[in-house]
């Protein structure tokens, strides 16, 4: 679903609006929706259980995408304000224009934004989280990863399947292609409520094994997840404390360093993103003029990120283990720095050099894979195992302020940047600002690296002191097994002395 939609909203963006319309579209809809988004969702989360809470964030977005592909996309003509006049977009006002224009391909866009933030990030590492303790995570989180990345190789296949199928590449054509998607979203969404309750029910099974250990708690019922959490130690404790507003979670969550470093490297990450994406968007908008043929190459774009991913998550476990969390979480900021200066460079530089187009696009599209790769692979199990030792006002309300507000954030900064130095020194143009973009880059990667190593630092005092934990816990179990053996043996010895007498 993250992919179809992901190739979807630059298709119908980018082909109606150009590409530099997009920095507008993030700054100026996308930021406030998440932030929007972020308020409604703690709201909720001091209402509703946790079942409850995650129907309440899931339905919304496939609905939505059910609607457009059936409603909003067949009557664009009428809904739309004006009709296109056939010129071309993505200069100055026009693409602004273009924005409200198209409303409902920019209300697609925006959605799928907060799909971005909210459905791998929040809905499927909290569910994890939730389940997981930090010892099992350093074994089954590159393996979710690599499960997730081949979600690209297939629905890269797909949406190329499709799109072979369309009779024409009009919008006749792409509409049905977005009716086929549709109904592929809907079937999957019952998929995910499905796993969703399986999940939960394995993990109640599993808590009532402990039992016998820990009396005092209770299980989780399906029709309550309201306040559950499972400690480090993998056991589950029903909580009854008074939730505490946004305002005083925010308050709370600032304190924390732990957060504070995930953070910085959400918005490093994503500051860095939109800086060398818009520019790759702007080339390929050169290149494909039509919406089906820039859907498809976005699709065998998607495969080309699977399956490398794939193939790099296999190894990814062995990655952590060796090199240890700190340096694992900084092969990704490394990776996308040593190519994206030969990108600025091919960009800025071209028509001096004589560097052909094609071989900037190029160099943007293997920069934009190799992001995109070892973040799926590395940066994002890295992140989520830091969250991992905190309590569960920062693994609810802490982790949604950091994956959506902050990936939100870090996206508005880089598109304010890119709008800034169009105005400043670009004239009017995106390409004249790749030398200033670069060096804005490079900043971005400073503070991301030293997030890292701070977190890296307090990750590490944490996994010690569960370990220490985990070693008294045991050496108190053993010293409590010698008892029992030696009061057992003590009274084995007594009834002997009864029976000789």
């Amino acid at each position: 679903v993250f992919t179809t939609v992901r190739d979807t909203k630059d298709t119908l963006v980018v082909s109606n609006c150009g590409a530099e319309a997009i920095p507008f579209l993030k700054l100026y809809a996308v930021m406030p929706s998440a932030f929007l988004f972020i308020m409604c969702y703690s709201r909720l989360s001091n209402i509703l259980g946790k079942r409850a809470l995650f129907y309440a964030t899931l339905l919304p977005f496939f609905l939505f995408y059910g609607a457009f592909a059936f409603f909003l996309f067949p009557n664009r003509n009428i809904l739309h304000f004006i009709p296109s006049s056939g010129t071309t977009t993505g200069q100055g006002g026009t693409a602004i224009t273009n924005l409200f224009r198209y409303w409902s391909f920019s209300l697609y866009f925006v959605v799928s934004e907060l799909w971005a933030s909210a459905s791998i990030p929040l809905l499927f590492w909290q569910c994890a989280n939730d389940v997981t303790n930090l010892s099992e995570a350093k074994r089954f989180y590159p393996l979710f990863a690599v499960t997730g990345n081949l979600a690209p190789i297939v629905s890269g296949k797909v949406m190329s399947y499709i799109v072979s199928l369309q009779k024409t590449n009009d919008d006749i054509g792409f509409g049905v292609t977005l009716k086929k998607l549709a109904i592929i979203k809907l079937s999957i969404c019952v998929g995910i409520i499905t796993l969703y309750n399986v999940i939960y029910s394995m993990a109640n099974h599993r808590h009532s094994k402990l039992q016998k250990d820990t009396p005092t708690s209770k299980p989780i019922s399906k029709n309550n997840f309201k306040g559950a959490a499972v400690n480090t130690k993998d056991k589950l404790i029903q909580t009854k404390k008074k939730k505490a507003t946004l305002g005083e979670s925010m308050k709370e969550l600032v304190r924390s360093k732990e957060l504070q470093s995930m953070a910085t490297m959400v918005l490093g990450y994503n500051i860095c993103i939109e800086l060398t994406e818009v520019l790759w968007k702007g080339l390929l908008r050169k290149k494909f003029n039509n919406k089906s043929d820039y859907m498809a190459y976005m699709a065998s774009f998607s495969q080309r990120v699977g399956t490398i991913a794939f193939v790099l998550q296999l190894l990814a476990s062995e990655i952590i283990h060796i090199l240890g969390w700190k340096y694992a979480a900084l092969i990704t900021p490394m990776c996308m720095f040593v190519l994206a200066i030969p990108f600025f460079f091919s960009v800025a530089f071209g028509e001096r050099f004589n560097i052909p187009l094609s071989t900037a696009l190029v160099i943007g599209t293997w920069q934009n894979v190799i992001s995109k790769v070892t973040k799926y692979s590395l940066f994002d199990p890295c992140k989520e195992m830091a969250y991992i030792p905190l309590g569960p006002e920062a693994k609810v309300k802490g982790k949604a302020a950091v994956d959506v507000m902050g990936a939100r954030l870090g996206r508005s900064i880089g598109s304010a940047s890119q709008q800034l130095l169009v105005l400043l020194v670009g004239n009017g143009s995106i390409l004249n600002c790749a030398p200033y973009l670069s060096i804005l880059y490079g900043v971005s990667v400073g503070f991301w690296t030293r997030a890292v190593s701070i977190l890296g630092k307090l990750f590490v005092d944490d996994q010690e002191l569960e370990e220490n934990c985990t070693t008294k816990a045991s050496v108190t179990d053993k010293k409590k097994d010698v008892l029992f053996s030696i009061k057992t043996f003590k009274r084995g010895a007594s009834k002997s002395k009864i029976t000789t007498k």
